[in-house]
């Protein structure tokens, strides 16, 4: 069997968990999948700050599921009940965050936002 290793986009989401645990918030998938691809509402503005914010945008909520599902396996992320929405919320694990700290010595990461620039749909003409 194939050893799990953590690459670039597994990064991007143990960071997004572990920047927003650090605040006391603790995200769902939807939450995680808003944040990497740049989905801004009233609960994501005050994320925007965040460095990982807007850098999976061509990422779907599918396929952010499935990264968090592999990191949940694996023992970098568990999770955390609310019981006030009596909902699973998830947390970063001690693992986690020593994948973070060792990936981060170990590449240097810069994270663009991808956003593209859309032509104008409506334009002043004088």
């Amino acid at each position: 069997m194939k050893e799990f290793t953590i690459n670039q986009t597994y990064y991007k989401v143990l960071l997004t968990i572990s920047e927003l645990n650090k605040k006391s918030y603790y995200p769902l998938n939807e939450g995680i999948y808003k944040i990497l691809s740049g989905v801004i509402d009233e609960e994501t503005t005050q994320f925007m700050s965040l460095i990982t914010f807007e850098t999976l945008s061509s990422y779907s909520s599918k396929k952010v599921c499935r990264l968090t599902l592999m990191l949940f396996r694996h023992g970098y992320i568990g999770k955390i009940f609310d019981p006030d929405s009596k909902k699973l919320y998830f947390r970063i694990t001690e693992q986690g965050e020593k994948a973070v700290l060792d990936f981060s010595r170990k590449h240097r990461c810069s994270f663009a936002r991808r956003k593209q620039k859309s032509d104008l749909t409506i334009a002043k003409i004088v």
